[in-house]
């Protein structure tokens, strides 16, 4: 490709699974935001807000200032209380409840999109299809919640990692559809690289199931076939990481299939599309990003 792929998408990056620690620690939280934030390469940001006061209004100022575009990525809502997916209404209403507080907090950011997700995997067919329905019904509530929001579910895999409900790209997409049919129009979905093989998938297929709803891209990777790796499942390893399912040659299958959809290439607008792995091991999380980027320059000649 001779042009650069910045003629063509917004790139981001992922704030959290950069410095995974900050899963965890409000400190780790709070004191790498602005160290990616002031990354130069990056005109997108991937990003949950704290929910402490103090933390969330320092964090609201500094994305607002730093003119990233922010993309808001909800965690999942699986507590004993919260399932997006529970047949009991009540505990789904208590769950629209806690994913609209983080909702508030993307609207503060300024960003118009935002990821979400299904809760876990009931486990029968049965069972599936009809938490399917109770799923629509929150995705639903969400969307009418927030209405100047792009809310994009994101389909994980239902046996390794995470095991959600929503578990594979066709499904979600059909979630899509019957919220959009119910006039609702602010919802679409998110596609993983990392998250394809794990849904014994191929690039062609998700993209292809999906192609009208994408809104937003995660590129990344995974390890599926070695349960002793450290980073098995849904794990975010680094492309070309040992036992890792993605590296150079699937990234350039799976922007060719973003192309041939037309999410990459359509009009003049440039899509947003998100670098999301943890660092390299024994790399800090600049050298990684550099080899991150490399690697995306390798592919883009590829095409």
């Amino acid at each position: 490709m001779q042009q650069s792929y910045r003629d063509y998408f917004k790139l981001g990056i992922n704030h959290h699974l950069l410095f995974p620690a900050s899963f965890d620690s409000e400190e780790v939280h709070r004191l790498s935001l602005p160290e990616v934030l002031a990354y130069p390469e990056f005109e997108v940001i991937d990003l949950f807000v704290s929910a402490q006061a103090d933390i969330a209004a320092e964090q609201i100022r500094q994305v607002r200032d730093s003119g990233r575009v922010p993309v808001y990525n909800c965690p999942l809502l699986n507590g004993p209380r919260l399932n997006p997916n529970s047949p009991d209404e009540t505990i789904r209403n208590e769950t629209v409840l806690a994913a609209v507080s983080h909702l508030q907090r993307a609207q503060a950011i300024g960003a118009r999109k935002a990821v979400i997700a299904s809760g876990p995997n009931p486990g029968s067919a049965a069972q599936i299809a009809e938490q399917t329905d109770a799923f629509v019904d929150y995705v639903a509530k969400l969307c009418a919640a927030v209405p100047n929001l792009t809310l994009m579910i994101e389909p994980f895999d239902r046996s390794i990692g995470k095991n959600l409900l929503i578990g594979s790209t066709r499904e979600a997409a059909e979630v899509v559809r019957r919220v959009q049919e119910m006039g609702i129009p602010n919802i679409g979905l998110l596609i993983d690289m990392g998250h394809v093989p794990l849904m014994e998938e191929t690039f062609a297929q998700a993209v292809s199931d999906s192609s009208s709803y994408i809104r937003h891209v995660h590129l990344g990777s995974c390890v599926k076939n070695d349960p002793a790796n450290p980073l098995y499942g849904d794990m975010h390893p680094p492309w070309g990481y040992p036992g890792g399912e993605n590296d150079v040659p699937e990234l350039v299958e799976f922007m060719k299939a973003l192309f041939a959809c037309g999410y990459l290439g359509a009009g003049n607008e440039r899509q947003t599309v998100t670098l999301e792995m943890r660092p390299y091991p024994g790399r800090t999380e600049r050298e990684s990003v550099d080899i991150f980027l490399d690697k995306l320059e390798e592919a883009w000649r590829a095409m």
